[in-house]
């Protein structure tokens, strides 16, 4: 794992900032655009000129709005992770890969996101 960079407190959760990866506790019930425009300011002015993938840890299933696959977009951002051990969270991950523009993958453990964001990255 990478020393992280600086922790950001959103409205939707927590932002952990590394060098080449981003993890996000999201603890909101909903994400809609309101929420996606704070977490894409923050993530392009943190990585500002460099590229990184969002791991975004999720314990229970929550309410994301479609529409900010499409209606957000980040300049730095290349891939998407969905860490979770629910299977409900899981089920929700497959629905929103097919939104995402980017690299998606769904994980079990923090540990397996990290080395894939780190090989995304390496090849991007």
């Amino acid at each position: 794992m990478q020393i992280m960079e600086r922790t950001y407190s959103l409205s939707s959760g927590i932002l952990n900032c590394f060098p080449t990866y981003a993890i996000f506790d999201f603890t909101a019930e909903r994400y809609d655009l309101k929420e996606a425009k704070e977490f894409g300011k923050v993530i392009d002015t943190h990585y500002k000129g460099r590229k990184c993938v969002v791991i975004s840890t999720r314990k229970l299933t929550k309410s994301i709005n479609p529409e900010v696959y499409t209606a957000v977009t980040s300049k730095s951002v290349i891939a998407i992770a969905i860490v979770s051990e629910n299977e409900a969270v899981r089920k929700e991950a497959v629905k929103e890969q097919s939104l995402c523009q980017g690299a998606f993958s769904y994980f079990k453990t923090i540990d397996e996101a990290v080395n894939w964001a780190d090989t995304v990255v390496k090849n991007s």
